[in-house]
């Protein structure tokens, strides 16, 4: 089976937010194996990145609208034959503990971690370039060189803070990507575009080649037209745009 690279583009910000707080999330996953002293202070970065783009006041109310929203449109479709009524029984009853979740706490998200003294000196100094060291905060230079074990118990339970938040993100990045509709298109000399119908709900694009094709795309959208442009990957100089016939898959998803 060809193995294919797939680019994302979303349009709107709640959206643009969801697959940066799921990249970090990602990151954090794929970091927590290493709890070597550098190993943490990655972790820990990607922690702090994490909680700022976490730190909006508006974004505890966007999530519970966009839950509601996804509740809505999951209980049209409970009178679809097609759809598989025990999968989507399981995802709304997950959808509608999310949403008492946040509807319930009357505090910020991540608010206990923002009370945090170390994370709250963490996110003043990591902000500059080389921040952290043993001479900006003692305290942290000392908790480096606890056992990994330690290090990795006061992580988990920061991390636990967000189980709801990353629960909710991925839960719904999932039903945004299984909406989507492809087609395969074909990029004449690396371009290609195309009117788009501006009364649809359009959350996210989908972009997909082959692995083996030296090119990548720009994705450029606005309500009424798409265009996607792909470029040689030179990575040294500037970019070139790749001059031959391409096909690829293009994914519009709407929920």
């Amino acid at each position: 089976m060809e193995t294919l690279t797939t680019y994302e583009q979303p349009l709107n910000e709640l959206t643009r937010v969801f697959l940066r707080v799921e990249l970090l999330f990602l990151q954090i996953d794929h970091q927590i194996q290493d709890l070597s002293p550098f190993g943490t202070r990655n972790l820990i970065a990607t922690l702090i990145n994490l909680l700022q783009v976490l730190d909006r006041p508006d974004l505890k109310a966007k999530l519970a609208k966009e839950l509601t929203y996804q509740i809505a449109f999951l209980n049209r479709l409970q009178q679809t034959p097609e759809v598989h009524q025990e999968k989507l029984q399981s995802t709304l009853h997950q959808l509608e503990e999310l949403f008492r979740h946040f509807i319930d706490s009357n505090r910020k998200i991540a608010q206990n971690l923002r009370e945090i003294e170390l994370l709250n000196n963490l996110r003043l100094h990591l902000a500059s370039p080389g921040g952290g060291c043993s001479f900006d905060i003692p305290v942290y230079h000392y908790w480096l060189q606890q056992p990994a074990e330690k290090r990795e118990e006061n992580i988990r339970s920061w991390l636990l803070e967000l189980k709801q938040v990353r629960t909710t993100v991925f839960l719904i990045l999932q039903l945004i990507r299984e909406s989507g509709k492809t087609q395969t298109k074909n990029a004449e000399h690396g371009f290609y575009q195309e009117l788009l119908d501006p009364q649809t709900n359009l959350r996210l694009l989908r972009v997909s080649l082959s692995a083996s094709l030296p090119a990548y795309p720009e994705i450029s959208i606005g309500r009424h037209f798409l265009s996607v442009r792909f470029f040689s990957p030179f990575i040294e100089t500037r970019p070139a745009q790749y001059l031959h016939h391409l096909e690829f898959l293009l994914t519009y998803c709407y929920s």
